[in-house]
C-alpha cells in the first residue's frame, strides 16, 4: 500500500502504451495515486495529445507500432522543446538501453511488471522537482516468487493490483482472453513464414501478461529468448520448441482464466 503525498493535486499523466492490458493496469494504478490519466496508443497519438493538452508527466513505453518511445521522446525534446518529465516503461530491464534513453532525453525508467511503490516514488520525485540523474540509475530489482503448482496461473498479483476489485479483475481477465488466442495464431504463423520481425513484435505483446496473470517467470524468460533469437536470427532451430511451449502454457492459462472469470462473476 502506497502512502500518498497530500501536496500533489490536479496531476495529469499521459501514458503512452499500445497494449490494452497494460493500459488498464496503468490507469488503475494512477487512479489509486489520485492522478488523472490519459492514454495514447503510440508515439504519434502521444504527440498529438501533447499539442492540445497539458500534462505534468509522461510514462512512455519503448516498443510500439507507428512511432516508438525513443522516437516520440526525441520529438518531444527537439521539436516541441518540452522539458516534461518522461519515465520509460520497459518489459525487460536486462536489455534496456539506458544510454539510448538518456540520449533521447528520457529522465528515468521503470520495469514491467510495475511495482507501484517504485513508480509512485519516482513520479513524486519528478512532480516535486526532486533531482534525479539517469547516469546513477540502477536496474530495479523485481522479485517474482514462483511456487510449483499444477495450475499455470496465479491471480495474487492481479488481486493485489486491483485491490480485489471484482469488476477490474474481470475486465483484465477478459482482455487477456480476448487478445491471447489471436497473438498465439500470429506467433505460430510468423514462425512458419520465417517472419522474424513479426514474431519478435508478437511475442513482445505477450510478455507483460505473464506477470499480470501469475504465469511462471520461466515462460517470460523463454519469450524474451524467442525475441532475442528472432532479432539476431541466430539459433533459430531452437525457436520452434519454445513457441510450442508458449502456445501450450497460454492456452492452458486461457482455460484456467475462464474458470476464474466465472468464479469471480458468480461470487456475489
Amino acid at each position: 500500500i502506497v502512502e500518498l503525498d497530500t501536496e500533489l493535486t490536479n496531476v495529469k499523466v499521459l501514458v503512452v502504451e499500445d497494449i490494452a492490458l497494460n493500459q488498464l493496469l496503468m490507469r488503475t494504478l494512477l487512479d489509486d495515486f489520485g492522478f488523472e490519466c490519459d492514454i495514447a496508443g503510440n508515439g504519434i497519438i502521444a504527440i498529438e495529445k501533447m499539442e492540445t493538452n497539458k500534462y505534468d508527466l509522461v510514462l512512455m513505453d519503448l516498443q510500439m507500432p507507428e512511432m516508438n518511445g525513443f522516437e516520440a521522446t526525441e520529438h518531444i525534446r527537439n521539436i516541441m522543446k518540452s522539458e516534461i518529465p518522461i519515465i520509460a516503461l520497459t518489459a525487460d530491464v536486462t536489455t534496456v538501453d539506458l544510454a539510448k534513453c538518456k540520449a533521447v532525453g528520457m529522465n528515468d525508467y521503470i520495469a514491467k511488471p510495475v511495482d507501484e511503490r517504485i513508480l509512485y516514488s519516482k513520479m513524486v520525485g519528478y512532480l516535486k522537482k526532486t533531482s534525479y540523474n539517469i547516469d546513477n540509475i540502477e536496474p530495479d530489482k523485481v522479485e517474482i516468487n514462483n511456487t510449483t503448482k499444477v495450475k499455470c496461473t496465479n491471480l495474487n498479483y492481479l488481486n493485489t493490483r486491483t485491490k480485489s476489485n471484482r469488476v477490474l479483475m474481470m475486465e483484465m481477465i477478459s482482455l487477456y482472453l480476448e487478445q491471447t488466442p489471436p497473438l498465439i495464431n500470429t506467433m505460430k504463423q510468423s514462425l512458419l513464414d520465417n517472419d522474424w520481425k513479426s514474431l519478435q513484435e508478437t511475442v513482445h505483446k505477450m510478455i507483460p501478461s505473464f506477470s499480470i496473470m501469475g504465469i511462471s517467470v520461466d515462460f517470460e524468460n523463454m519469450a524474451k529468448k524467442i525475441q532475442e533469437y528472432a532479432s539476431t536470427q541466430q539459433q533459430t532451430d531452437g525457436i520452434s520448441e519454445m513457441v510450442l511451449q508458449l502456445e501450450e502454457v497460454c492456452l492452458q492459462a486461457c482455460l484456467e482464466l475462464e474458470v476464474e472469470f466465472n468464479a469471480i462473476k458468480n461470487n456475489k
